[in-house]
């Protein structure tokens, strides 16, 4: 996300007039993103509170649809 975000800064630091203008869009433009990382995350993190048996029978079972679902946003362009 460091790299996202400073590309996003960039590109809106050379094109608008004002720093402040920038940073305004800036976090316009991210906010949606980290969210949806951080509700990703917490929604892993959720797993780690299972009892390891529901927990390693799950990821068994789901494991590769759930890693596929939390990361195939980051392939799509932005």
């Amino acid at each position: 996300m460091a790299l996202e975000d400073a590309l996003v800064l960039a590109e809106l630091l050379a094109t608008h007039q004002t720093a402040e203008r920038a940073l305004t869009e800036y976090e316009r433009r991210r906010r949606p993103r980290v969210e949806w990382v951080q509700a990703q995350t917490h929604r892993r993190d959720r797993t780690r509170s299972l009892p390891p048996i529901v927990r390693n029978l799950t990821l068994r079972l789901a494991g590769e649809r759930i890693y596929r679902s939390n990361y195939e946003p980051l392939r799509e362009p932005a």
